[in-house]
């Protein structure tokens, strides 16, 4: 019974671990391509625009040599999304004077977001040959590098993370003291709550090949991983160290699938590998189906389902560990909508079901969350480069499937019922603040606070994390 106990709480903040896993995953989600929409205007500033496009467009009729006002047409029908009304004005300007460095630069730019890659070379090679200013040039040539690898049909994206990170309860550790069927037990310290620093890395990384159909429907590989260690000796054995990677083809459906609307769907296959304390931990395989449709103008949803067959290792300090031998199965529903040209709402639900070889490690959660990232200039003026700020705020519910023997909740006479199933629930909230510094490398803050509540007081415990550190994207 002893052994039990010490391998209930050794494993028990472990659970976590899952956590964890989905969201690396759905980081690297994040770099799946997607389309433009989350640059979309949001429904009062389209208002306001396309009024101020009607009458700009009256005042070209009235005057059609004014570049200045053509110019201010162009720019408000891009902000729109009227890439053509946008385009007609510029080149108009163009027959009234064929050298003008700065429209040429807006026509490429124009040109590159509609996908016609040639005409937009074109344009900027023009203006590159008029010497324009420094700060100009350096944005063609960004333009240019990015036509050559639009062109490609091999194309990567990813980014890496890595710092310093503290937390007030390293080992998610709740009460101390256990009433177990044996009578009270008192914890050892390395199961009770430690507060520990750490280093960790992180990254993932998305390959694409074209297929070179008419949709281009491509072949997407992700991966994504994670490292971290501890400075608190009795917390190291929560090491981390994890890697997953998956594969499958992307169908592209342009002018919609379920929906008049762009949408995608990808098949893929999973493998995970995650290490525990410098030993195995697990491994993983299965499978995921991913759906995302636009809705209405700017509305971006997506759909997830995965599943994964696990098995785990056993090891010294967690001698049961092939207790958690078993499935996962999670939905995860996401929207996405811009609220302005810079700022964007984000809800999810998530629902996992973990199914294992004992009932009171079996687990159904339920989780909700939201997040509203907005970007702005630097308002100190010291860059040139936007900032990133970004709230959240989730909850999360797990239901156990039998109760847990490693505690009683009532006089163990009256057993089966002074055993209970574990019912937890966590709050968690935060912000993540990042601060730009070049166009690919930002600093990244993000501070978390963490509340888990449960029926059964070892499962139970607080956690304010903190980290920083450098982010590089490619």
């Amino acid at each position: 019974m002893n052994a039990l106990i010490r391998n209930c709480r050794a494993v028990s903040p472990l659970r976590t671990l899952s956590k964890i896993v989905y969201c690396i995953i759905a980081i690297a989600i994040l770099f799946v391509p997607a389309s433009a929409v989350a640059q979309a205007i949001a429904g009062q500033e389209t208002g306001s625009l396309e009024a101020q496009k009607e009458a700009l467009f009256q005042q070209m009729l009235r005057d059609p040599a004014n570049l200045d006002v053509t110019f201010a047409y162009a720019d408000v029908s891009a902000r729109l999304g009227d890439y053509e009304a946008a385009v007609s004005a510029l080149e108009r300007m163009l027959l009234f004077n064929p050298d003008l460095p700065r429209v040429q630069v807006e026509l490429g730019a124009l040109y590159f977001r509609m996908g016609s890659y040639e005409l937009a070379r074109t344009y900027f090679e023009k203006a590159a040959a008029g010497n324009p200013p420094p700060e100009v040039r350096a944005r063609i040539d960004q333009y240019l590098a990015d036509i050559e690898k639009g062109q490609s049909r091999h194309h990567l994206s990813g980014y890496f993370f890595s710092g310093f990170q503290y937390q007030t309860d390293a080992n998610v550790a709740g009460s101390s003291l256990i009433l177990s069927p044996i009578g009270p037990v008192l914890l050892g310290n390395q199961f009770t709550k430690q507060a520990s620093g750490s280093i960790f890395g992180s990254g993932s990384a998305v390959y694409s090949y074209d297929l070179g159909t008419q949709n281009r429907d491509t072949l997407d590989v992700t991966g994504a991983t994670y490292l971290n260690h501890y400075f608190n000796s009795l917390v190291t054995r929560l090491d981390l160290a994890l890697l997953e990677v998956t594969a499958g083809p992307r169908f592209n459906f342009p002018n919609g699938w379920l929906i008049d609307k762009q949408a995608s769907f990808r098949p893929y296959g999973i493998f995970d590998e995650v290490g525990l304390g410098w030993d195995q931990y697990f491994v993983a395989g299965g499978f995921g189906l991913e759906y995302d449709q636009i809705v209405w103008d700017d509305l971006a949803l997506k759909g997830v389902f995965e599943f994964r067959q696990k098995s785990f290792t056993n090891a010294p300090s967690r001698p049961l560990s092939t207790d958690l031998n078993g499935n996962d199965k999670l939905v995860s529903l996401q929207a996405t909508k811009p609220i302005t040209a810079n700022s964007a709402l984000n809800l999810e639900f998530d629902y996992l079901d973990q199914s294992t070889q004992l009932g009171f490690y079996t687990n159904m959660s339920y989780a909700v969350a939201g997040s509203y990232r907005v970007r702005y200039d630097d308002p100190l003026g010291v860059t040139q480069y936007p900032w990133e700020t970004s709230p959240f705020v989730g909850r999360l519910w797990s239901n156990y499937a039998a109760p847990d023997p490693c505690c009683v909740t009532g006089p163990i006479v009256d057993f089966p019922t002074g055993f209970s199933s574990q019912l937890t629930q966590r709050w968690r909230f935060g912000v993540t603040q990042t601060w730009q510094v070049l166009p690919n490398i930002g600093i990244v803050l993000q501070l978390e606070r963490d509340i888990i509540s449960s029926n059964l007081p070892i499962y139970a415990y607080n956690n304010t994390s903190v980290l920083i550190g450098p982010q590089i994207r490619f």
